[in-house]
């Protein structure tokens, strides 16, 4: 732990940086993040930082790219966040405003609390601290807040292509309890569509009905969900298939025209997502081959690539060791069962990064979503140390 960067931490200053960034509303759908991103812009512009608007992928909802340089000794530290917020629903089963940014018992209230703007507001406060500590970086501290991650938009993607950085280290800033994140499922979800022959039900048996196909292949995609889950990662779990969606019929005396059902696949790492819509086909080509009225599509409608690192790693090391350091307990090394950003800086960046952030995954999308003060402090913490080591030491 550095102890003497932690003595800069200004607990209220963090605090209500969180709180300003939970009062600017950046729900995605439909993608309002330009505000909080101009909020973030100004602040960090104003304090002295380098800093730019990514104009891409999305003209009209801009990125940010900050960076406090080093003298280029060594590799970057990266920190990443999402702007976006999931939207806030009914705001009747909501005990505070949702966007109020209320504190109450030191936790802060509001969407968008736990994920992510506490975690973009320790990303803050770290940078402030290296800042105002007037010691010179060896390596750049760069912070990247990107749009999109909610919907599997490539915002941390296209930052890190502008970057231009191609080595380093990142620590994706969402919520893990304190838990170290080095590796994370993916998932992919399938549109599989049924062709019917519509007729009316007097005479049905002059239609086909997609209905009685969907019959069989339900319990083929269970067969598979079966046989994948023996497919365990030793921190993931199992992989599974789900079947989540399921469409069909628009009058009560019409056979369908056609069905619709979303599959919902959970990847471990070291599964490919090509070889697992091959899988996927060939359960529906040999329904096809059984029946020459099984008529389907098959289509991709979302990709998160799973992602993984070694917890041997130097800098995952020095990660659950600062942790230890702050918290008294030693890092729990965790496959994160959902996906965030963490895969742009494995998978297509090449650069090293894994999950850890302040706040429990369990207030995450959640009415009354909140995150305590003080687990904003202790990643404050476990971050400064890091940094010390990595950019100073």
């Amino acid at each position: 732990m550095a102890d003497n960067l932690s003595s800069l931490i200004e607990p209220v200053r963090l605090t209500t940086t969180v709180q300003d960034l939970v009062r600017i509303p950046s729900v995605n759908p439909p993608g309002d993040e330009k505000k909080v991103a101009e909020h973030l812009f100004n602040l960090l512009d104003d304090e002295g930082f380098r800093v730019k608007r990514i104009e891409q992928p999305f003209p009209e909802r801009p990125q940010i790219l900050a960076v406090l340089p080093g003298k280029g000794e060594r590799p970057p530290l990266f920190l990443n966040g999402h702007m976006d917020v999931v939207p806030e629903g009914d705001p009747s089963k909501w005990d505070v405003a949702p966007f109020s940014g209320s504190l109450k018992d030191n936790r802060i209230y509001g969407r968008g609390s736990c994920d992510m703007k506490g975690g973009i507001g320790v990303a803050l406060e770290v940078a402030r601290v290296l800042l105002e500590s007037g010691r010179e970086l060896k390596g750049d501290l760069v912070l990247t807040f990107a749009v999109g991650e909610e919907t599997g938009e490539p915002g941390t993607k296209t930052l890190l292509e502008t970057s231009n950085y191609t080595d380093g280290f990142g620590i994706v800033l969402e919520p893990t309890g304190f838990k170290l994140g080095v590796a994370e499922k993916g998932l992919a979800w399938f549109r599989i569509t049924l062709a019917g022959k519509p007729a009316h039900c007097s005479i049905s048996e002059l239609g086909i009905n997609p209905i009685d196909k969907f019959l069989a292949l339900g319990r083929a995609i269970k067969s598979y969900d079966e046989e994948i889950r023996r497919r365990v990662h030793p921190l993931c779990g199992p992989a599974k298939c789900t079947m989540t969606v399921l469409r069909a019929g628009t009058k009560e005396n019409v056979v369908p025209e056609s069905l619709s059902l979303i599959l919902d696949r959970r990847m471990n790492p070291g599964e490919d997502a090509e070889a697992v819509e091959r899988e996927i086909k060939e359960i529906l080509e040999g329904l096809a081959t059984d029946d020459p009225d099984f008529s389907y599509q098959l289509e991709r409608t979302r990709l998160y690539e799973s992602a993984e690192v070694s917890p041997d790693l130097p800098q995952v090391e020095l990660l659950g060791r600062e942790i230890e350091a702050v918290t008294g307990q030693p890092a729990e090394i965790w496959g994160t069962p959902y996906s965030t950003d963490v895969r742009n800086f494995i998978n297509d960046a090449g650069i090293p990064a894994v999950t850890f952030g302040p706040g429990d995954i369990s207030q995450a999308h959640a009415f009354n979503e909140f995150i305590k003060v003080e687990d904003l402090v202790k990643a404050t913490q476990v971050i400064l140390g890091v940094a010390e080591k990595l950019l100073l030491g």
